[in-house]
């Protein structure tokens, strides 16, 4: 690349320059397969996931091979010097490493993040600057004439990027005092983005400063008509409390820039009381100024003043802030027992701590008590919020760089998520740079990557700490602080558990009631301000309906959406959702917050009862075919009875356990037939290892077992009985099998051809005690699946405490049979379902349209 003179853009039709001259990329699809190397930003990507992002669910049969033909064509109109290429391949895909330079999209971002910086500092003129020069580099909208799955919303993506860019400098050059000039713009950007309420603002503002107190007021009464017209809303809280503002006349809404408190945008610095904090969501060169009449400072001023151990000023309203902090913060007591340790000098102390958890946890409050303790420890602290830097090292560097200097400082960064592909960088060229006695806390939604435990030079040096929920009697230490009256703590507790965002938001509804409350439930109007501040709107009835899938399945998959919701684009429908600020991703999907999925659920039962019992008979449909495709093994449903407790079912702990890796599936052989058949009789008894070796002797095939994976220990077995006729000595030798026959005879008998399956779970050590193992061999097993069988009639699942069982059934559709036969002393349950009356098939084919238009309620996500 350093020999190689190369140039793309993406911001518009996607291009590519080689040593000056333009290369021809031939067809839209060619060019969405660059477009996608190009946004990878050196990424590898993998020939299934090109195929996927460029036709969808409408590939072509030869799609692989169409893809490689494009990428062989685009290595050639690319070459690198000699017989390279510029796309590298490797076992991870395809990739395209392209210097920041080299791609228009990475140097509009790091203008964009330079000029955060420079606004932070004060420099508005230089900020502007660099914010006209980012966007001179558009040329039309972004991925033009290039055509795929992905272009639509990774355009709509870029193209919101563009406009907070010209929404940022707009808001300069008001600064700078050209309201008059930038109206003319404003016209014609909401026409062309009329439900954008940030671009209302800014006209607004414009007008009153221009002395058009009401036209700026006829702009809200319009702009109230269409949101209400169109979505059923009112303008957000930002909207209303500046109209109050332009109705009173407020003086301050006519400031110059030097006599108001520019927000850091991105970072804030922390040096003692004396100088106090500047806080906001933008890059780390935060402007800090002192109280009215003492002079501003930059950061530079700040930092110069704090490493000469210089105080000087009175305290400003960030000293307030503070105190209001420490005293509405709970709990977190080891966590700050340790932080303060390594404050100390203590030995063994680390240099980073890594706090990592989901979103609303508590991260950034955590992070933010412990800068204070630093603080108080006579600590400088430097805040820098990834969502500033992103994925430039400059901008990083630019931001708290002059931390290199200062003995002792506390570096934050916060939303660490937001600029982890800078994780590389900063662990082995950054961070080391610190100086010495320097401590660094990183907060963000994933683990630190593997590489920081496999570098020896970070041995001792990194802490990585899972931040929780609050325990009970943090949480209730929670609620008396927010006021929240004794006799609703059990009730908001149980709605919000320990989760301090939950936790937050039920209390602030629950104190502010206006007549004593017996029990928290929210109210209408309450579920409708939850929604309106979490929620907003959806751009489409589909986008909604997803959302409402979304809030009643546990977890949600492209799989779900595309099941529950058939005329959608999953992919698409997956992405928006998964974007959600309030949706987090685990492990099996998407989720979303509790007091959100809560909101939604009560919201629509209230207006659409009929439209909630169809999204719940799709959900619950899909569960069941999920279910038995994974054989009704039983823990490694977890996830579906995790999704019982959602509706408020009962189910038991030991459906939590989590996928370890730890165990191979494998065919049953002679060889194995004594230590399963021992097995059976050391977890369940001596009939069932009877009947185990009587199975294994008339069906070995209908066995699967399970070794761990280093030691080749037996885990767990697993049996599949295919039953196709009664026969006189199987129901002699199993009371399940002859229970099983007794009741598709009497009820409605498999016809010919058909068969009945039979299985008991999957039998293993310590069955009431939750151990990786169990999604582990749900997750991988190759047993296969009932309901792909047309030619199944009735299933059979013979479960040990039936009791335990019965939600998880009862929601799932398994009817329980009257008999429950005793085997080795306990009562066996039989759950039962007839798949030619309740075949999974029937969830797809059900499918009406749901999102209907005509549906649409006012107020609603």
């Amino acid at each position: 690349m350093d020999a190689v003179d190369v140039r793309f853009s993406v911001l518009g039709p996607v291009r590519a320059w080689r040593d000056g001259r333009e290369v021809a990329l031939g067809s839209p699809q060619q060019c969405a397969v660059l477009g996608l190397l190009l946004l990878g930003r050196g990424r590898p990507i993998g020939l299934e996931a090109l195929v996927d992002q460029v036709w969808g669910e409408a590939a072509p049969v030869a799609a692989r091979a169409t893809v490689r033909t494009y990428l062989s064509r685009l290595r050639r109109a690319l070459p690198a010097l000699g017989d390279a290429s510029l796309i590298e391949s490797g076992r991870g895909g395809y990739a395209l490493p392209v210097a920041a330079e080299a791609l228009d999209l990475a140097v509009f971002e790091d203008r964009l993040a330079m000029a955060r910086v420079a606004r932070a500092a004060g420099s508005s003129a230089e900020a502007a600057g660099l914010l006209r020069a980012a966007l001179e580099l558009w040329r039309g909208p972004a991925l033009a004439g290039a055509h795929g799955q992905f272009v639509e919303s990774e355009r709509a993506r870029l193209d919101q990027l563009r406009l907070v860019a010209v929404e940022e400098r707009i808001s300069l050059d008001m600064d700078l005092g050209r309201h008059g000039e930038v109206l003319v713009e404003l016209a014609g950007l909401v026409i062309a983005y009329p439900l954008q309420e940030r671009l209302r603002e800014l006209q607004m503002m414009a007008l009153y400063r221009c002395g058009r107190q009401a036209d700026a007021l006829e702009v809200y009464r319009s702009v109230w008509a269409l949101l209400d017209r169109e979505l059923g809303i009112e303008p957000g809280p930002d909207l209303r409390a500046l109209h109050e503002r332009i109705l009173r006349g407020d003086p301050a809404l006519g400031l110059t820039p030097g006599g108001r408190v520019v927000s850091a945008s991105g970072g804030s610095f922390t040096a003692g009381t004396a100088t106090g904090e500047a806080t906001g969501d933008g890059a780390a060169g935060a402007e800090i100024r002192e109280s009215a009449g003492s002079r501003s400072q930059t950061l530079s001023d700040v930092l110069a003043s704090a490493a000469s151990g210089v105080q000087r000023g009175r305290g400003v309203v960030a000293d307030r802030l503070q105190a209001v902090r420490g005293r509405g913060f709970v709990g977190r007591v080891a966590e700050r027992e340790l932080f303060a340790s390594a404050l100390a000098g203590g030995a063994g102390g680390f240099v980073t701590l890594f706090l990592h958890g989901p979103g609303g946890v508590g991260k950034s409050t955590l992070a933010r008590r412990l800068a204070d303790d630093a603080v108080a420890a006579g600590r400088t602290v430097l805040r820098v919020d990834g969502r500033a830097v992103g994925s430039s090292a400059r901008a990083f560097t630019e931001a708290v760089g002059p931390a290199l200097g200062i003995p002792g400082v506390v570096l934050l960064i916060d939303t660490f998520e937001q600029c982890q592909t800078l994780e590389a960088w900063l662990r082995e060229d950054f961070l080391p740079r610190l100086p010495e006695d320097a401590l660094v806390i990183v907060a963000g939604r994933n683990q630190p990557s593997a590489s920081w435990r496999t570098d020896p030079s970070w041995a001792g040096a990194l802490r990585a700490h899972a931040v929780r929920d609050l325990g009970p009697a943090d949480a209730v230490a929670l609620l008396r602080q927010r006021g929240v009256p004794a006799q609703l703590h059990e009730s908001v507790l149980a709605s919000a558990g320990g989760h301090p965002l939950a936790l937050s938001l039920a209390a602030e509804v629950a104190s502010r009631a206006s007549d004593p409350l017996a029990v928290f439930t929210p109210a209408r109007d309450v579920i409708e301000t939850l929604l309106a501040e979490l929620v907003g709107t959806a751009p489409s009835p589909t986008h909604r309906l997803a959302l409402q899938v979304c809030a009643h399945a546990h977890n949600t998959t492209e799989e779900l959406l595309r099941v529950v919701i058939p005329k959608g684009n999953p992919a698409e429908l997956f992405g928006w959702l998964r974007g959600l600020p309030y949706v987090e991703v685990g492990g099996d999907g998407l989720y979303p917050h509790d007091v959100v999925r809560d909101a939604l659920e009560m919201d629509l039962r209230w207006r659409d009862p009929n439209g909630y019992a169809e999204i719940h008979r799709r959900v619950r449909g899909y569960m069941l075919s999920r279910l038995v495709d994974q054989k009704f093994s039983g823990v490694e449903a977890g996830w579906t009875a995790r999704a019982l407790r959602n509706r408020g079912l009962p189910v038991p702990d030991i459906f939590s356990s989590r996928r370890g890796g730890v165990a191979v599936e494998l065919g049953v052989r002679p060889g194995d037939y004594p230590e399963v058949v021992a097995m059976a009789g050391e977890v369940r008894g001596v009939e069932s290892a009877r009947i185990t070796a009587f199975w294994l002797a008339r069906q070995p095939a209908a066995f699967r077992i399970f070794r761990h994976r280093e030691t080749g220990e037996l885990l767990a077995f697993a049996s599949w009985l295919k039953l196709t006729e009664v026969v006189v000595d199987e129901i002699a030798a199993d009371p399940l099998v002859a229970a099983a026959w007794d009741h598709s005879l009497a009820v409605n008998p498999p016809r010919p051809g058909e068969h009945i399956a039979v299985t008991r779970g999957i039998v293993r050590r310590e069955e009431e005690s939750p151990t990786p193992l169990a999604e582990d061999i749900g997750q991988n097993s190759e047993l296969p699946a009932w309901t792909v069988d047309p030619r199944l009639a009735y299933s059979f699942a013979g479960l040990p405490d039936p009791e335990l069982w019965q939600p998880l059934m009862d929601y799932l559709g398994q009817v329980r049979l009257p008999s429950s036969p005793m085997i080795d002393g306990q009562a066996t349950g039989i759950f039962a379902h007839d798949w030619r009356i309740h075949h999974n098939s029937q969830v797809a084919a059900d499918a009406e349209p749901l999102a209907r238009p005509d549906k649409a309620h006012r107020g609603s996500p």
